[in-house]
């Protein structure tokens, strides 16, 4: 059976946020500031950018607010704030917003491209060529330049090295014996990047819907997010847990006793995506942002900070981490996976109960 804890139950607002995110022939809102097939910008100058600005993310407190800190220092003029909440209760605010005319955000930035497919398909977002661009892997950044990954991440197993002594290389490895009624995995209702996780790996050959059912017959826990996950097996409540590489490395290096494995088969990979509003009213500012969260001082903080693999490159890889080059990454069509990820996590819901 299922093992549930700490469980945010989905609020009347995510079951409105569903109908409206899935409703692909919606009218795209009109932006004064952008026209149509025009994704063209211009560096704006320091002085220029003003006034307040706000971040719907799913980013961690500790990174956001640093980034939020930074940015009002070198801009003075500016006023950079954050709603900060899982993936998929941030898309929740969005959209119950939108059904209001009263989305508050400048830009959004929550965890996986196929959520940015949604807010595209619906108009809530706007084009811009980042200068950053060049500097940058690309194969994050929509063809569109509607949304850019900010640090590629990628999911796939934790342990606790206290409990485990040969390290799992396949994601099989959670099937076994030894991980039964001893693993942990975040949530997809939740969680962004396990919303992806569970549409790659899905869809890749020797995985499927069969090792999800696996996963519920050995007795998987499921806890809201990687937080979660990582406070878990560090604990030794679990031994082994699926999560996030940044989460757990993090963790390992302020020394926890956990090590990460990327599975052999591949791994989801997700970028944290960034897109500017459609409806915001401080473009300059949110064109600044997303210029500076692409910057090397962003980048290298998110590396310093919490762990995180920069989209930038040339800049140094955290302790454990593999590149984008190095590993395999399951990264299938965003527009396709958006298309299907409401089905998918139906079924989850269903086969796991909730």
């Amino acid at each position: 059976m299922t093992r549930r804890k700490r469980l945010i139950p989905l609020s009347l607002a995510l079951l409105m946020a569903a109908n409206v995110l899935t409703g692909c022939g919606s009218k795209k809102a009109e932006s004064p500031s952008v026209n149509e097939g025009d994704n063209t910008s211009t560096v704006v100058a320091a002085t220029e950018v003003s006034g307040d600005l706000m971040i719907y993310t799913s980013a961690e407190d500790a990174f956001i607010s640093e980034v939020c800190a930074r940015f009002n220092a070198k801009y003075p003029d500016a006023n950079a704030e954050y709603y900060r909440s899982g993936t998929e209760e941030v898309i929740s605010k969005v959209m119950a917003e939108k059904m209001t005319d009263s989305l508050q955000a400048d830009l959004i930035m929550v965890s996986d491209a196929p959520t940015f497919e949604g807010l595209k398909a619906n108009g809530l977002l706007q084009a811009y060529d980042s200068p950053e661009l060049d500097n940058i892997y690309t194969e994050f950044v929509d063809p569109e330049r509607y949304y850019y990954g900010t640090f590629p991440a990628a999911m796939g197993i934790v342990y606790n090295t206290d409990l485990v002594s040969t390290a799992p290389e396949s994601w099989q490895d959670l099937l076994t014996a030894e991980a039964k009624g001893n693993a942990v995995m975040p949530n997809p209702l939740y969680s962004g990047t396990a919303a992806n996780a569970l549409l790659e790996l899905t869809r890749t050959n020797g995985i499927g819907w069969e090792f999800y059912q696996g996963l519920l017959d050995n007795e998987m826990m499921v806890v809201n997010g990687n937080g979660g996950v990582i406070t878990s097996v560090a604990s030794g409540e679990n031994a082994y847990g699926i999560a996030c590489d940044s989460n757990a490395l993090a963790a390992a290096a302020s020394g926890s006793p956990l090590a990460f494995v990327y599975p052999k088969e591949g791994v989801p990979a997700t970028a944290d995506p960034i897109g500017i509003t459609s409806t915001t009213d401080n473009l300059t500012a949110a064109q600044a942002f997303v210029d500076f969260m692409l910057s090397e001082e962003i980048q290298t903080l998110g590396r310093t900070l919490i762990g995180k693999a920069p989209i930038r490159k040339g800049l140094e890889l955290p302790a454990g981490s593999l590149s984008v080059e190095d590993r395999v990454n399951l990264v299938s069509d965003a527009k396709m996976l958006y298309e299907a990820r409401e089905a998918d996590k139906s079924k989850f819901s269903e086969m796991f109960g909730f």
